[in-house]
């Protein structure tokens, strides 16, 4: 005789979070504080030129005159060396603030030339967030790279898991593509919890441009186990 499968555990609707709960689960995406110091603000914009300078990479003609292009490989190639010679964050202790995400992800983060970046605010036991995506993050041509359009809903995703009251880790993602995500076009992303079971909280996002649903995705975040 085979055995009855147990009895799933049942999964309830989630809690009802207490605005200053969600506030504190959520500092480590937004608010994006301003700068705390000369030095932290001219990282900032250290990154944004690095981000125009990663997008004119990518985009400059290999076609063109091959004499400039070599010579501005020298002049960046010596800059990054000039940059490498700085002062590093992982030769002191790091700060609060230079371990939050809102300064150091590859996708939210300000100091990050990586991160487009997202611009991530809470909305009661939602979160919205928008970005818009340039050539550096190209697949198909005009269009954004899977890979990023899930990456994005991850961070997104990770922070609208404070809707269950707690922080875990991602279990799994699933992201459905309904259209392509185009690129350069402002992408605007809405996320929250619809379930929670014990460790367990499941979160669904969707992102439009335009208005119009290009993406969903639905994921599973599972807190650390006590202790």
């Amino acid at each position: 005789m085979t055995a009855a499968a147990p009895e799933p555990a049942e999964a309830v609707e989630p809690p009802l979070v207490s605005d200053d709960v969600l506030r504190e689960l959520r500092l480590t995406w937004t608010p994006r504080p301003e700068p705390d110091s000369a030095g932290r603000a001219a990282r900032h914009r250290l990154a944004e030129a690095t981000r125009r300078l990663i997008e004119a990479v990518k985009s400059v003609d290999p076609d063109g005159d091959a004499s400039s292009l070599e010579s501005v490989a020298d002049d960046v190639s010596d800059l990054a060396a000039r940059i490498a010679s700085l002062p590093r964050v992982g030769d002191r202790t790091p700060t609060s603030r230079d371990l939050a995400l809102h300064e150091r992800s590859p996708l939210a983060g300000a100091a990050n030339p990586l991160a487009p970046p997202l611009h991530i605010t809470g909305d009661g036991p939602l979160v919205r967030a928008h970005a818009t995506f340039g050539d550096a993050y190209e697949g198909p041509f005009g269009r954004v790279h899977g890979g990023y359009v899930a990456a994005a809903f991850d961070e997104v995703m990770g922070c609208a898991q404070s809707g269950s009251g707690w922080l875990g880790m991602t279990g799994w993602l699933t992201v459905r593509l309904k259209r392509a995500t185009p690129l350069h076009t402002r992408i605007d992303y809405e996320a929250g919890v619809t379930r929670v079971d014990g460790r367990k909280a499941w979160v669904t996002a969707r992102s439009y441009a335009d208005g119009v649903l290009v993406a969903d995705a639905e994921a599973l975040f599972i807190r650390a186990r006590r202790a």
